[in-house]
């Protein structure tokens, strides 16, 4: 074989192994940017779920400050329009309503999530007990759509 093609055989060899470390390296980079967007998601994830749980802490502690709401979401007590809480019950509702309705958006775009049967346990049993919550969804069901499954067919 002459030096020539020698000297070429080389060069192909070189830029063999050349390319073979660059894929390998560009792998373990992938890789990495992979693992990363995980670790991004799941950050996500957590925010999200604790800004929806920030929201429903808000809402127990105005319950707190007025114990006479209480009742109307996790105590089966209805709301006649001549209540003279009726009005802040009905915007507590509203925002409570708000809360479950997001936490389920939360939870079912990120599947991975260990609290969506939680959550959607406790929108369930608080919507069993709150004619107020059942009634507004029943009024204003594009407001909570993710709500309206979850209403009992019966009060």
């Amino acid at each position: 074989m002459s030096d020539e093609a020698l000297v070429a055989l080389f060069g192909v060899l070189v830029t063999l192994v050349l390319t073979s470390g660059s894929i390998f390296y560009l792998a373990q980079q992938t890789k990495a940017a992979v693992e990363q967007a995980k670790t991004a998601h799941q950050q996500a994830a957590v925010a999200a779920n604790e800004t929806v749980l920030g929201a429903l802490r808000e809402i127990h502690l105005l319950m707190i400050e007025r114990p006479a709401l209480r009742p109307y979401f996790y105590g089966g007590k209805s709301c006649p329009e001549n209540d003279p809480l009726c009005a802040e019950v009905v915007t507590v509702g509203e925002l409570l309503a708000d809360v479950m309705n997001q936490g389920i958006v939360t939870h079912e775009t990120n599947p991975q999530s260990t609290s969506a049967a939680p959550w959607d346990d406790y929108c369930r049993t608080t919507l069993a007990s709150s004619p107020v919550l059942r009634e507004l969804i029943a009024v204003h069901p594009k407001w909570w759509p993710d709500l309206v499954a979850r209403c009992p067919t019966q009060p």
